[in-house]
């Protein structure tokens, strides 16, 4: 696979989330509604999905991806886009197709979507249920406490679209509440804990551990705080950072950084890896455009930019 890899697709439309299959495929998201498939130096587009129309900034479009647990007997994929005909009737949808007959099967509909912090990361948990980010616009920033509805929220489905009975309110999908703009969700492979990447309004970006049943303060409360109904965050940053996707290896935690361009390394201690002791910037890229970082089966490291996904595998292993 290309250091340069969306430098080799034809059009590229900004390349947003990555997953990778037992069998050395990538597939790779663009915003613009394309869903790619890369073995080697070939590519395909699997399925283009019809997403909203919009020429204004937007963080709409086909946005998170996640393989189904089962991938190898199952060919799933699931996938988070925004439809509509424009931004007055524009919603956020979960489906899952098959890869070698990419029809949809719509999982949850209606989640609620805007011009910004549509959300949209998707990962499965260590129990294969599929958990959910959704961001909250700040015109109706108030959603984000209220457990009736859908946006700032984790949500959490089974693979076919059904509520999870253990969910902490029966018969909805709502798993968290309080949050902001997530853009990023991932799980320790080891441990099981869930790590969500939450951007602040002007300040106190966060990282925080996700919990069953908990309030994460938004709008009411920003970063640390001496509430005890809402849950602090495992780290915060006081200038805005705006962290993006991310993936835990190890006793590590890497995430990306849209505002300085850089890849963060948070090195993780305690019994659920659920404490930081260090963070430092591994990679560079320039002022602005890391929308994630992920990790493939082999321990290869790739940056997604709106125009490219780099290896950064080198800059990885050197940051000692």
């Amino acid at each position: 696979m290309a250091d340069l890899l969306a430098g080799s697709l034809e059009s590229v439309g900004f390349p947003l989330a990555m997953a990778f299959a037992p069998d050395g495929r990538v597939f790779l998201s663009e915003r613009v509604g394309r869903l790619w498939e890369i073995k080697g130096d070939a590519y395909r587009v699997v399925y283009h999905f019809s997403t909203v129309p919009l020429l204004v900034h937007n963080e709409t479009g086909l946005l998170g991806i996640a393989l189904d647990p089962d991938f190898t007997e199952t060919d799933y994929i699931y996938c988070y886009y925004t439809t509509g005909t424009n931004a007055s009737d524009m919603k956020n949808r979960v489906v899952r197709l098959k890869v070698s007959n990419p029809v949809e099967e719509v999982l949850l509909d209606n989640i609620p979507a805007g011009l910004i912090h549509c959300g949209g990361i998707l990962a499965f948990g260590p129990d294969k249920t599929l958990y959910i980010g959704v961001g909250v616009d700040d015109q109706v920033k108030e959603h984000a406490q209220d457990t009736a509805r859908l946006d700032g929220k984790i949500l959490r489905i089974n693979r076919d679209g059904s509520i999870p009975a253990d969910n902490p309110l029966p018969g909805s999908p709502v798993y968290s509440w309080g949050h902001r703009n997530i853009f990023g969700l991932s799980f320790h492979p080891e441990t099981g804990t869930g790590y969500i990447c939450d951007v602040g309004p002007n300040r106190q970006d966060e990282i925080n551990i996700l919990e069953k049943g908990a309030n994460y303060g938004w709008p009411v409360e920003v970063g640390p705080t001496e509430n005890q109904k809402t849950v602090n965050p495992m780290i915060s940053y006081e200038h805005v950072i705006t962290p993006t996707q991310c993936v835990a290896i190890d006793n590590y935690l890497y995430f990306g950084s849209y505002n300085e361009g850089t890849v963060h390394r948070l090195t993780l201690t305690g019994d659920r890896y659920d404490q930081v002791i260090d963070d430092r910037i591994v990679y560079r890229f320039t002022p602005f455009g890391i929308v994630g970082v992920f990790c493939s089966p082999d321990r290869q490291f790739y940056a997604v930019t709106p125009q490219y996904v780099i290896n950064i595998t080198k800059d990885i292993t050197a940051a000692v």
